[in-house]
């Protein structure tokens, strides 16, 4: 029988370990019930087996809420599995209640941060950029490796678009890498700061910034300038349901159903918005389905809009202004003060997380990379080099 077993909850998922023995192959036995044994998996609702594996192992496409339990055995060159672990009872959660701070990774201030979902391109998990040309890749959110920008301007905001890692930034600055170690400074048709990009999920990718400036591109190298129907700020852009919507200064709303023709909307707020996103998961028989645009902005404001056009402001129980906002299995937007709230609602109502640090917290994103192996959680950066995560 394995010893040491332990299981850590996590976001739909939970992280077994145990004692490891080189000559035994484990089995870990995974069920919805509090009391899952190794007698008949058949008769235990949401039974799992999962073969041939080491410690620690992460079991995931759980249901949050739940309970489940876990229990661990193994055999001897093929032979018959041995006793099971006594079992253990867990219940997986949303991340990001709870939130881990590592060293510093520069002095400077680290203003993006960006997730490369596709990891089968050969490039590192992670990405952070910042003041003075800072980049910091990683693949594991533990070690971060420095890296090369060729540039002094401050870079704003990160990405993973057309296989590359797309970084950009003050004066108009893009810089490209296929693999996080080497980067390439492109030709930019504006000399105003760049601030956000997001793209369509098709190949076009849409870069907003100050006064007003649009950039699209379907490659991340050669970027066009598009007519934009407003000098303010544009600070944050997201696609979602067939539309970009961008947001910026005073309350500043631009949307765009193809990327080229842009449309000034009502603002839906007087304050600036800084942070914009949208949030999409189906409806399953355990959770409600979510198709929802997030803008977060200065005193905490929080709006929500089904459509981008039409929005609806939200109590967000904070005053510090919010800079940033993402989703994976909720919605969590970051801001001064080292703020961060949460929501799992689709953006209605809103939760105060402890962050455990009081400084200004510029950029967060979703993330499936742990210390350990595929995860569920968030990574947030701020001034100084902070970098914390939530799993």
């Amino acid at each position: 029988m394995p010893t040491g077993v332990t299981v850590e909850p996590g976001d739909t998922s939970a992280t077994v370990n145990w004692n490891n023995d080189g000559s035994v192959e484990y089995w870990v036995w995974v069920a919805q019930t509090p009391n899952v044994d190794t007698s008949d998996c058949a008769t235990m609702p949401g039974c799992a087996i999962f073969t041939n594996v080491r410690p620690p192992f992460i079991v995931t496409g759980l249901v949050n809420g739940k309970t489940y339990s876990v229990t661990v055995n193994g055999r001897h060159n093929g032979g018959p599995g041995g006793t099971g672990s006594p079992a253990l009872a867990f219940v997986p959660r949303l991340a990001g209640a709870t939130w881990t701070a590592a060293a510093p990774l520069t002095g400077s201030n680290l203003l993006g941060v960006g997730f490369a979902s596709s990891l089968s391109t050969g490039l590192p998990g992670l990405a952070t950029v910042g003041a003075a040309g800072t980049i910091f890749t990683t693949g594991n959110v533990v070690a971060w490796v420095p890296a090369t920008s060729g540039t002094t301007a401050s870079l704003n905001a990160v990405q993973h678009r057309d296989n590359l890692l797309v970084a950009i930034g003050d004066g108009g600055t893009v810089d490209t890498s296929p693999d996080g170690v080497t980067w390439t400074q492109r030709s930019a048709p504006t000399t105003s700061a760049l601030y956000a990009l997001d793209g369509s999920g098709t190949g076009q990718v849409v870069a907003v910034g100050a006064q007003g400036t649009i950039l699209t591109t379907t490659n991340s190298t050669d970027w066009s300038l598009r007519t934009s129907p407003t000098t303010a700020n544009l600070y944050s852009v997201a696609y979602g349901d067939g539309r970009y919507v961008v947001v910026g200064a005073n309350g500043t709303l631009v949307t765009s159903s193809d990327g080229n023709t842009w449309a000034l909307q009502k603002p839906p707020a007087t304050v600036d918005l800084r942070g914009v996103f949208y949030g999409s998961r189906t409806a399953t028989s355990n959770v409600t389905a979510i198709a929802t645009f997030v803008a977060v902005g200065r005193g905490g404001t929080i709006l929500t809009s089904p459509d981008g056009i039409t929005w609806t402001a939200r109590a967000s129980g904070v005053t510090a202004d919010l800079e940033s906002v993402t989703f994976g299995t909720q919605f969590v937007a970051v801001g001064q003060g080292g703020t961060i709230v949460t929501s799992g609602d689709g953006g209605v109502t809103w939760t105060v997380a402890d962050s455990g640090t009081t400084a200004n917290l510029n950029s967060v994103t979703f993330t499936l990379l742990t210390p350990k192996v595929i995860g569920v959680g968030y990574v947030a950066v701020g001034d100084g080099g902070t970098n914390l995560t939530a799993f």
